[in-house]
């Protein structure tokens, strides 16, 4: 179980390290002409590196994959719109709230037990994304309400993962998840002022979210997720700010303040507190 964890984290780590990269890249295009085009690359690379299995389906793949797919979408589709129209760290905070969201769509939908551990642990990554990012600052604007609308799709997103990923279906469901996701963005495209103008950071940005944060990263969640509880994944994906601010000061020079390393901190303490709750243990899947 160690593995998932140490692959999730690092899985963790290249999301948030694409914050400031694709902050930076929407200068030069919007939104949804970057998701497009970043899904549109992703789709077809992993189509070409699994082929043929990814389109070995059936009316239960194709339903499981559009329902994530959906889901999946309206994550990075709000989420993208988002940080256009706030912050990058009010974005990370606000992403941040899958947290607590996650463990109660896993009861809600599933009735998946939570431990008085779990609760603690939750609670900690929440309060440390909330110590990092400051969210105070500021009153609440319309992207602040798009990125919590984001957390909401995201948690319900892990949550379906862990209830429906499985070895034999993973290539099939992380296709479809991208290859959905590409569709309803080209379908937002009308929906704002379409602007694109081709620079190496773009490109650069393209490759980096395509390759490694969307075909990489969607296939390495569905096959490592399931391997630990959905609680304990949604701790460790609130990592994402830290590394995002961590991104930030080696990228862009930003040096992290007292309260974003005192926030890592409570934020690391929650994984770890997960990470080594006996309930949460589950059998290793071969």
């Amino acid at each position: 179980m160690l593995p998932a964890y140490l692959i999730l984290l690092g899985l963790t780590a290249v999301w948030g390290f694409t914050f400031p990269l694709v902050q930076e890249a929407l200068r030069s295009t919007s939104p949804m002409v970057f998701v497009s085009l970043r899904f549109a690359l992703a789709s077809s690379l992993f189509a070409l590196l699994v082929w043929p299995r990814a389109f070995r389906l059936n009316r239960s793949l194709l339903w499981k994959g559009a329902v994530l797919g959906v889901l999946l979408a309206g994550g990075y589709t709000l989420q993208t719109f988002g940080l256009s129209l706030t912050t990058a760290a009010r974005s990370g905070f606000l992403t941040g709230t899958l947290v607590p969201m996650t463990p109660l769509f896993a009861w809600l939908l599933f009735r998946t037990r939570i431990s008085l551990r779990q609760i603690i642990a939750v609670l900690l990554a929440f309060l440390g994304t909330a110590m990092m990012s400051r969210p105070s600052a500021g009153g609440f604007n319309l992207g602040d309400g798009l990125t919590l609308l984001c957390a909401v799709s995201f948690a319900l997103q892990v949550v379906f993962v862990g209830h429906w990923a499985q070895r034999e279906n993973e290539m099939q469901l992380t296709w479809l998840q991208i290859t959905v996701t590409m569709l309803l963005a080209g379908l937002c495209v009308p929906l704002e002022a379409t602007r694109l103008t081709v620079t190496p950071l773009l490109l650069v940005a393209l490759v980096v979210t395509a390759v490694l944060a969307t075909a990489f990263g969607i296939w390495a969640q569905m096959r490592y997720q399931p391997r630990i509880s959905t609680t304990a994944a949604a701790i460790i994906y609130a990592m994402e700010p830290v590394f995002a601010g961590l991104a930030a000061w080696i990228i862009l020079g930003s040096v992290p303040g007292p309260a974003t390393l005192a926030g890592a901190s409570v934020i690391f303490a929650g994984m770890l507190l997960s990470a080594t709750t006996p309930s949460e243990i589950k059998p290793e899947i071969p």
